[in-house]
């Protein structure tokens, strides 16, 4: 009786054991404050998957607490996986680590990220949409990633690299925080449907160049300035495109004959994405 007893309490504290474990696993990706819930059919990767070289075969992957990087080429050329959620506590993707998940169409960052690496998600054809509270861009992060159409960054943004969106034909939308600090040539090249992108502060006469070669597509142009400036002689706009200047130079703006080539002229209060000041709302 004594025995029965004692391998019941065992049985019992094994299992408590067992599910405290689970939701110590899971608790970094849903306590947080994530941008999405990872879904109930996620496959968790951990340390112990990594050791023993698994090649995951499931569309839907998330990671366990201990991960804090995702290496170099760790799942170049994954055909299945189809749905990632960057947990929190990951802070550094590694070169090459997603490269040729062709297969790949969402990437959930629940957290801010200081680097993205060079080649990281190159080549990534079916990936739709980019939102990401990132430092660095690496050099060809995303190239080649042709269904790509938006790429929206957080208050972090600092750099983009050389050929880190190059060969996205269908990227229509890039919106980048006033802080943004580097931008390296080439970063967009092939970016032929640009409708919308902003112009952080150090860029004034850099980001249309970059992006000239989408002039007649252009809708929305966001100008995060601390000051009013002359139109660049690299900036072709056409009537059917609104820009959105810093509230407290819309009146000079407004009244400049260069500017005025823009279909309007409003104020960036009015936008969907910044303050008055350029910055996110």
């Amino acid at each position: 009786m004594k025995k029965t007893l004692l391998m019941t309490a065992l049985l019992i504290g094994i299992s408590s054991c067992t599910d405290k474990q689970q939701k110590q696993e899971t608790k970094v990706v849903t306590d947080t404050e994530a941008t999405e819930t990872p879904a109930k059919d996620i496959f968790f990767y951990t340390a112990k998957h990594r050791a023993d070289k698994y090649v995951p075969t499931e569309e839907k992957m998330g990671f366990g607490t201990t991960i804090q990087s995702i290496n170099e080429s760790e799942f170049e050329g994954n055909k299945s996986l189809k749905e990632v959620w960057i947990a929190p506590q990951i802070k550094h993707i590694v070169n090459k680590a997603f490269a040729g998940c062709t297969s790949l169409e969402k990437v959930h960052f629940q957290g801010e990220i200081p680097v993205i690496n060079d080649d990281a998600f190159n080549g990534c054809t079916s990936l739709k949409n980019l939102r990401v509270d990132a430092y660095t861009i690496g050099v060809d992060a995303f190239r080649g990633c042709t269904s790509l159409e938006t790429a929206r960054f957080g208050e972090h943004i600092w750099w983009i690299r050389g050929g880190a969106f190059g060969g996205c034909k269908k990227l229509r939308s890039i919106l980048m925080g006033i802080t943004m600090k580097k931008l390296d040539d080439g970063a967009f090249d092939g970016c032929t449907a640009l409708e919308e992108f902003s112009i952080p502060n150090d860029f004034k006469n850099r980001m249309f160049g970059l992006v000239s070669v989408s002039a007649p597509k252009w809708k929305k142009v966001y100008l995060l300035s601390t000051e009013y400036y002359p139109m660049p002689k690299n900036c072709t706009p056409g009537k059917g495109c609104t820009l959105y200047v810093p509230d407290a130079f819309l009146a000079k703006f407004q009244s400049d004959a260069d500017w005025a080539q823009f279909g309007s002229i409003e104020p960036l209060s009015k936008s969907k994405y910044f303050t008055a000041e350029g910055f996110w709302k």
